[in-house]
C-alpha cells in the first residue's frame, strides 16, 4: 500500500527520488547502457517525443535508446536541471517535470539539444520507476566539432 504524501518532508522526498531517477536516467543515455535504462522504467511505460502519438511497452522505450546508441556520438552529455515533482495521486503516479540540455559532441559538429521533460513516474519501494517518458525538444544549437583531447593548464600536450 502506498500512503499520500502530505507533508512539506513528503515533498522532498517525492522530489529527491524524482531527482535520483533523473540523474540515473541521464547517465545510463550518455553511457549507452540500455540494462540500466530497462531498470529504470516499468515493463508497460509509455514514451512520447514532441507532439507525436506515444509508445508503449520496455522494448518500445528502449529503442528510442538503441537509435541513439546507432548514431555513435563519441561524447553525450545530458543535464537535467529545475526538477519539480508532485508528491503522489491517487493512482500512485508522481508527475514531474524538468529542462534538459543534450550535448552530442563530434568532431565535425556539437549539438546542443533544449526541451523539457513532463514525465510520469511510479513509486518502487524508495525509488521511482518511468510509467512514461515525454520528452520535449524546443530548440537545437549546433556549432562546430569540438576537439577530442585537451591539455590541462600546466601540462605539456601529448603529441
Amino acid at each position: 500500500m502506498t500512503a499520500t504524501p502530505t507533508t512539506s518532508t513528503d515533498v522532498a522526498t517525492t522530489t529527491a527520488r524524482a531527482e535520483r531517477l533523473y540523474y540515473r536516467y541521464a547517465r545510463a543515455v550518455d553511457e549507452g547502457d540500455l540494462e540500466e535504462l530497462r531498470a529504470l522504467a516499468t515493463p508497460d511505460v509509455k514514451v512520447s517525443r514532441g507532439s507525436g502519438d506515444p509508445a508503449e511497452g520496455i522494448e518500445a522505450f528502449l529503442d528510442v535508446y538503441r537509435a541513439h546508441n546507432a548514431l555513435k556520438i563519441p561524447v553525450c552529455k545530458h543535464v537535467i536541471t529545475n526538477i519539480t515533482a508532485q508528491p503522489e495521486s491517487a493512482d500512485g503516479t508522481v508527475t514531474t517535470h524538468a529542462y534538459f540540455e543534450a550535448k552530442l559532441l563530434t568532431d565535425a559538429e556539437t549539438k546542443v539539444i533544449i526541451g523539457y521533460y513532463d514525465d510520469v513516474h511510479v513509486v518502487d519501494g524508495d525509488e521511482h520507476l518511468l510509467a512514461h517518458k515525454k520528452i520535449v525538444a524546443e530548440r537545437v544549437l549546433m556549432l562546430p566539432g569540438s576537439a577530442g583531447s585537451y591539455t590541462y593548464v600546466g601540462s605539456t600536450p601529448e603529441a
